[in-house]
């Protein structure tokens, strides 16, 4: 067979999997199902499995965990456990754009995504085709087809595979049950909120506001539990997420 008949077949098997799937995904009635009619569709094009990763959503930073689907065993785990997404490029790749990518092409680049690339070759995750996703009004995420080879795409696959992807996490995160709403602040954790947006001291609020500073220390402690932050950066950075203060307090 030559280059381009093969290029052709290829495609052809891409158009095959990708007709009808907006369809049939639409029909899943929850994500057990969801996988399997997608896990049919991608394995015929030399896919070992599909999952959605979650970096921002809900309000809330997640660090590229799996929201729904999966990926070689173990790899999960060891990902989590390394922290390998603080110096992952195809995390940083995946927050930057929304273009499909191949992780040889993004990870392939640098030594610390080669360095992530071989870990997750010891455990059989070669190659994977990335799909970045943005949906609604915060998430922010990408899924990953794992293949035991490399993968080079034509631009016409890249397309088709994409959008199955893509169709592949709208349809998922229908059937995620939906966050609970954070509880409401009160306006005093919200003023205290919008002074440590912009990086005054408990004592420093204190002072503007005419309150202590283990009061407002209170204030912003439970604002924290609400919003379920570790920090006062993460604090914020949920408070902007969700509206309650602006990016820019100043204005």
């Amino acid at each position: 067979m030559t280059t381009s008949a093969g290029t052709k077949a290829r495609v052809d098997a891409v158009n095959a999997s990708a007709t009808g799937i907006v369809e049939e995904l639409a029909r899943a009635k929850d994500l057990a199902s969801l996988g399997e009619m997608f896990a049919a569709r991608i394995s015929p094009l030399g896919f070992l499995n599909a999952g959605y990763l979650r970096i921002f959503g809900a309000r809330q930073f997640h660090g590229a965990k799996y929201l729904f689907g999966g990926t070689t065993p173990g790899w999960s785990e060891r990902y989590q456990q390394q922290r390998f997404w603080v110096d992952d490029p195809v995390f940083a790749q995946c927050c930057r754009s929304t273009a499909a990518f191949t992780l040889i092409e993004v990870a392939g680049r640098s030594d610390k995504g080669i360095r992530i690339l071989s870990e997750s070759r010891t455990l059989g995750l070669f190659d994977g085709f990335v799909s970045p996703i943005r949906a609604g009004y915060d998430e922010v995420g990408f899924v990953l087809l794992s293949s035991a080879t490399s993968i080079e795409p034509s631009d016409r696959e890249r397309f088709l595979i994409h959008g199955m992807c893509e169709t592949y996490a709208r349809a998922g995160l229908a059937l995620v049950p939906a966050e609970p709403e954070p509880r409401a602040l009160t306006r005093r954790e919200v003023e205290c909120l919008n002074w440590v947006a912009v990086g005054r001291s408990d004592q420093q609020i204190g002072m503007i506001l005419g309150l202590s500073a283990n009061t407002v220390h209170g204030h912003v402690e439970s604002a924290k539990y609400k919003l379920d932050a570790n920090s006062r950066a993460q604090l914020v950075l949920r408070a902007v997420m969700a509206g309650i203060i602006r990016s820019d307090p100043s204005r």
